[in-house]
């Protein structure tokens, strides 16, 4: 008895336009695509599971475009899904504005929940370089900086600048 198996069977998954964007690559300004590329196990040939995929957001001249995470990605999507909706008119221009518009509502939501919490991470490594001796934090600057987190280098670096002009 033998197995055939292999990989790298690809599927492309195109989920439709997004919205205009002028390519760095070509210079045409057009209505950008999005898709995903998922590379697969296959057993027989037959695909069993991916093992790896790229979301990606590109020109529809040159292909030139951007690998998306996940989140981004999820946000394109939906884009993309009201836009065929529209397209395929089971939605009115009025409505797909309507949701297009909540939808980057909910994306500056997410943008300012996240900056918010990146700020208080902030506050929390200053707070934490500023209970450090001015001996301690130039040796973690000057020696250790591999050891600790990079917000805590940028914090500590900060607090010795404040130090330095408080002489």
């Amino acid at each position: 008895m033998f197995i055939v198996f292999g990989w790298n069977h690809t599927k492309v998954t195109e989920y439709g336009a997004v919205q205009e964007e002028e390519c760095t690559h070509c210079h045409n300004k057009d209505i950008w695509q999005l898709k995903k590329i998922a590379r697969y196990f296959t057993l027989f040939f037959i695909p069993v599971f991916p093992h790896d995929s790229e979301k990606i957001y590109h020109c529809p001249i040159c292909n030139n475009g951007l690998k998306l995470e996940t989140e981004d990605f999820e946000n394109y999507k939906a884009i993309a899904q009201v836009n065929t909706d529209c397209l395929e008119k089971k939605i009115s221009e009025d409505e797909r504005l309507i949701r297009l518009k909540a939808i980057h509502n909910n994306k500056q939501e997410r943008k300012a929940s996240e900056k918010m919490k990146h700020s208080e991470e902030s506050n929390n490594w200053t707070d934490i370089a500023a209970q450090q001796s001015t001996h301690e934090l130039q040796l973690i600057v000057d020696q250790k900086q591999a050891d600790y987190n990079p917000a805590f280098i940028i914090a500590a670096k900060k607090e010795l600048e404040k130090r330095k002009t408080n002489i």
